[in-house]
């Protein structure tokens, strides 16, 4: 039998082809990066699109180009090649060739110096394309945290844990990396690992954005996603729940982190969750749904050109006075609602609402006490109350008094769609997303 070409051979013909005849890639097709374990450096690619094999091209300092068509790892979705012997210092320059279908790409050159911090994901929400999403198993959802911070945070400054009721023995549970709800108690507070702030104990329930590129998240009740930048955040876990960040409360472990957080529950029906601004605005978040039939892909929150700089100055400009502080009186970290602000009993709004409707400022912006009628609260804080039509959008916060928090939300979300008080879903306002054969759930936070 004939042997066949040397690989590097063949791998240099094509390189050649490839020079005269190749197209320039398109950065929406793949996300790329190293990461450094030891002396050990693995270049990887991972593709959106119809790939099926990818070459790459690096140098170690300046030394010799190297080729090599990586093998794919099924594990992290994506492919590999290792790189020995690489001491703190070195610089890597490297470029791929890829597949989409038949024609080949070539992308740009990139550079890595070991010991860096390691390269930050960027990109839309909209890239990652739903053929990529890894299908889940029967009544989970394939999650991805997206970081679309450009650059402030690193994957690895980006943290995200999810607390929940698991429906299979109904214990309050956290999410781990291989897609189990685990049991919390007291007892994690001072588990091996936990976190500790001013001489106290907390879980670690968290995981970074750089730790896994998708997740299983199974059915879960009340479950809440939460998102921190720079440092995990400081929940107390208890055999019965959890204490979660009080923004009432000065002395609060969380009162000087940038958090936020989703709300979802997972159940027979489907995937049922939202974004909210009932309590609080600490980032732009977008929260994209997708199914396996294919015929629902869907985002909420806040728009990806808003930046959480522009946010706080728009709404310094935007809202009337009595809205302004509540921009300021927890920043740099948050825009807290009205009930946590001058508009709780006691403060300078206290009694906003006074003379318009029969229901206390506080039990209006809360849509509890007095008020519990969804359409009613609905209606007052959209100052429509007085109106014989409670569901003409056009007609909302077209007056005062209304709750102009929440329509700055509105003003500046994805289909105008946000959850500004408890009862925003009247009228189908609000952000929230459900179905009932969900594939993948997608989460970008912004800066």
């Amino acid at each position: 039998m004939r042997k066949g070409m040397p690989y590097l051979l063949i791998l240099s013909l094509l390189l050649t082809f490839c020079a005269f005849f190749g197209t320039k890639a398109e950065a929406a097709d793949y996300t790329r990066g190293v990461e450094l374990s030891g002396s050990v450096a693995t270049v990887w690619f991972k593709s959106a699109v119809n790939t099926s094999w990818v070459d790459v091209h690096y140098q170690v300092n300046g030394g010799v180009q190297q080729n090599f068509r990586m093998a794919y790892n099924a594990g992290n979705f994506r492919y590999e090649q290792a790189i020995s012997n690489i001491a703190a210092g070195s610089v890597i320059t490297y470029s791929f060739t890829y597949n989409n279908g038949n024609p080949a790409y070539d992308t740009e050159v990139f550079t890595y110096t070991a010991g860096s911090t390691p390269p930050t994901s960027s990109g839309s929400i909209y890239d990652i394309l739903p053929s990529s999403i890894p299908v889940p198993p029967n009544g989970a959802v394939s999650v991805k945290l997206m970081n679309g911070t450009n650059g402030a945070y690193t994957d690895q400054q980006i943290y995200w844990g999810v607390l929940g009721i698991n429906p299979a023995n109904n214990q309050w549970s956290y999410l781990d990396l291989n897609g189990n709800l685990l049991p919390i108690s007291g007892a994690l507070n001072d588990a091996p690992g936990h976190l500790t702030k001013n001489g106290n104990n907390y879980a670690n329930i968290y995981h970074k954005i750089s730790d896994a590129s998708w997740v299983t998240l199974p059915k879960i009740t009340a479950g809440r996603m939460f998102l921190s930048v720079g440092t995990p955040l400081y929940i107390k876990t208890y055999n019965d729940g959890f204490a979660g960040p009080d923004l009432n409360n000065p002395t609060d472990p969380n009162r000087d982190i940038y958090f936020d957080f989703v709300e979802f529950t997972i159940d027979a029906a489907g995937y049922h969750g939202n974004t909210t601004r009932v309590d609080v605005f600490g980032f732009p978040i977008q929260h994209r749904l997708v199914n396996k039939s294919g015929s629902f892909d869907k985002t909420t929150g806040e728009l990806e050109s808003e930046t959480r700089s522009g946010l706080f100055a728009k709404f310094q400009a935007e809202v009337p006075a009595a809205f302004k502080s509540l921009a300021t009186i927890q920043a740099p970290y948050r825009i807290v609602a009205p009930s946590h602000g001058s508009f709780a009993q006691g403060g300078a709004n206290a009694n906003y609402f006074g003379g318009y409707a029969p229901y206390s400022t506080q039990d209006i912006f809360r849509c509890d006490g007095a008020l519990t009628d969804a359409a009613t609260c609905a209606a007052i804080n959209r100052h429509v109350y007085t109106t014989n039509d409670w569901n003409n959008v056009s007609n909302y916060y077209q007056a005062a008094p209304a709750n102009y928090y929440a329509k700055f939300w509105h003003d500046h979300s994805i289909n105008r769609l946000a959850y500004g008080f408890p009862y925003d879903d009247v009228n189908g306002q609000s952000s929230y997303l459900e179905v009932s054969d969900p594939k993948g759930l997608i989460v970008r936070i912004g800066w």
